[in-house]
């Protein structure tokens, strides 16, 4: 019996493996530089970016699709799309592969689960100015982009153009909010446990930074003690911000009520002073630090320093996170818990912070 002619196939399995890969590259990658770029020639970015935020949905799964057969197997040409005689199946695996992955990423790309379903994708394979298309320039920008890979027939440039697009999906699914499903109760003891799984994973202080803001966020709303919470850019030193700290809880009027330090490690001595004289030039008297502990060789030069900033007019506060909310999540009952939940997605969100720290938070909810 004849076999399948292996040129035009595509390992579905192999595919969803490729996919997965990259994308925790590209994310891991683009975490630790916000520059981050795969591809030199500006026009190809641009012309990668306009595909992938383009308003016609079959338009913005294109590249992914045809690059990611590309990718599994190279022979293949990344301007078909459909099989009849020859060719590879691009439509199953936009629909096997592809749109269970853009699922999981919170539908970034739109929401078909068989992006290739229309009419637009329906034609053997993509050229240049067909004239059946809604948008004919949006369509050449996909040919375009295609051509090269295919004219290089370079697997490193292939490789590239691929991450670029990923980090194209990327920033586009940053500056979407996820929808978290909080329970409409909760109780102590699963509202500690939860943020307890999310903060077990170092993040660079982004995760601590919205738990933190999310739980001042909460006492301010419930017990009125000031009007909101402002924050700083996770990466922005409070000095170059004009900021007495990490959080500011501010009244009505803008005045700062107390300011907030978010430490994911040991205080040492030297955070102390450096947030004491902030706080002192912006006339800050409450000063709150979350910390796993105090670092032992400072533990009596810190004491010694928060004694002498008392009797000097400021009040310094330590403690470990999770254990001042338990008592605040205790007093304010299940209507605090709640609000801390959700602020905690909000803060994610408003904040722009990392799409996989999102998802964790997404997937730790749904596990409630």
């Amino acid at each position: 019996m004849a076999g399948k002619d292996e040129t035009e196939a595509v390992d579905f399995k192999r595919s969803r493996e490729l996919l997965r890969d990259y994308w925790e590259s590209v994310e891991r990658e683009a975490e630790e530089n916000p520059n981050l770029k795969y591809v030199r020639d500006h026009s190809l970015r641009e012309a990668i970016r306009d595909s992938i935020n383009h308003r016609l949905v079959a338009y913005r799964f294109c590249l992914l699709i045809q690059l990611l057969g590309k990718l599994t197997n190279p022979a293949i040409d990344c301007l078909r799309l459909q099989k009849r005689k020859a060719g590879w199946d691009a439509r199953s695996l936009g629909s096997k592969v592809v749109a269970p992955f853009n699922r999981e990423q919170e539908n970034v790309l739109g929401t078909s689960g068989d992006p290739y379903v229309g009419n637009p994708m329906r034609v053997p394979r993509m050229r240049r100015d067909d004239k059946s298309k809604k948008d004919i320039a949006g369509w050449n920008t996909l040919v375009n982009v295609l051509e090269q890979v295919e004219e290089k027939s370079d697997a490193d440039f292939t490789k590239n153009v691929f991450r670029q697009v990923l980090l194209e999906v990327l920033r586009r699914q940053q500056v979407l909010r996820f929808a978290y499903p909080i329970p409409p109760r909760v109780s102590l003891e699963v509202a500690l446990a939860v943020a307890t799984n999310f903060l077990s994973e170092r993040s660079g202080g982004d995760r601590g930074q919205a738990v933190c803001a999310a739980l001042f966020d909460a006492i301010g709303a419930h017990f009125g003690l000031y009007a909101e919470v402002r924050r700083a850019a996770i990466n922005a030193s409070d000095r170059a911000t004009g900021r007495a700290a990490d959080l500011e809880c501010v009244d009505a009027e803008g005045s700062v009520v107390l300011a907030v330090e978010v430490k994911e490690r040991n205080l040492t001595l030297t955070d102390l002073e450096g947030t004491l004289q902030k706080c002192r030039q912006l006339n800050v008297k409450d000063i709150f630090f979350t910390a796993q502990g105090v670092k032992v060789e400072d533990q009596n030069d810190i004491n010694n320093r928060i004694s002498s900033a008392f009797a000097s007019g400021q009040n310094v506060y330590v403690f470990q996170l999770l254990e001042f909310a338990r008592s605040i999540l205790a007093i304010g009952g299940e209507p605090i818990r709640r609000t801390f939940l959700v602020k905690i997605g909000d803060n994610l969100d408003g904040w722009n912070i990392q799409p996989r720290h999102r998802q964790a938070w997404k997937t730790l909810l749904e596990g409630v």
